[in-house]
C-alpha cells in the first residue's frame, strides 16, 4: 500500500477549492488581496499541522468555515489600527456639528416624529433610540414580531421621504 503524501493532499484541496473560497471572502470583504491573505493564511494553518485534515468528512464546508473563522481573527487584529492614527481618535471625539446644525435636525426630528400616531411613535423609538429588538417591542406593546419589521421598514421609508 502505497504510503499518501500530505503536501499532495493538500495541494489537491487547494486547487479544487480555491477559487469557491475566493468568491465566498471577496463576497464579504470586497477586497482581493484581503481574500488571498485569508486563504494564504488558512493553508499556512493547514501545512503547519496536515494531520487536521485527515478527520474532516466535508472538506468545502470545513474550508469555508476556516476562512470565515481567519477573517474575523483578521479584522479583530486590524480593530487597534483605528487608533493609531491621530486623525480618526480626534474625529470620533470631536463632534463635528455646529449647534446650529444639531437644532435644525433636532427641530426636523420632532417635526417628522410629531406628525405620527403615538403608537408608531413609541415603535419606532423603542427601535431605533432605546435599541429594543423586535422581541422586546412586540412583547411589550402586544404586536406580532412581522408586523413590527413592516411597520417599522414603513415608518423609515416615510421618514426617508419627509426628510
Amino acid at each position: 500500500m502505497a504510503k499518501i503524501n500530505p503536501l499532495e493532499v493538500i495541494e489537491e484541496i487547494y486547487k479544487e477549492h480555491y477559487v469557491y473560497l475566493k468568491n465566498i471572502l471577496i463576497g464579504l470583504t470586497k477586497n482581493v488581496e484581503i481574500a488571498d491573505d485569508i486563504i494564504q493564511e488558512v493553508f499556512a494553518k493547514i501545512l503547519m499541522n496536515p494531520s487536521m485534515i485527515l478527520e474532516v468528512t466535508y472538506m468545502k464546508s470545513w474550508l469555508v468555515k476556516a476562512a470565515k473563522n481567519t477573517l474575523l481573527d483578521y479584522y479583530k487584529k486590524k480593530k487597534p489600527e483605528l487608533l493609531k492614527n491621530e486623525n480618526s481618535i480626534e474625529t470620533l471625539l470631536i463632534n463635528n456639528q455646529s449647534p446650529e446644525v444639531e437644532t435644525l435636525i433636532n427641530s426636523q426630528l420632532e417635526a417628522v416624529l410629531g406628525k405620527l400616531s403615538t403608537l408608531d411613535r413609541t415603535i419606532l423609538l423603542a427601535k431605533v433610540y432605546y435599541g429594543y429588538d423586535y422581541q422586546e417591542i412586540s412583547d411589550l406593546l402586544d404586536i406580532p414580531v412581522p408586523t413590527l419589521k413592516s411597520k417599522i421598514f414603513r415608518l423609515r421609508k416615510q421618514m426617508a421621504k419627509e426628510r
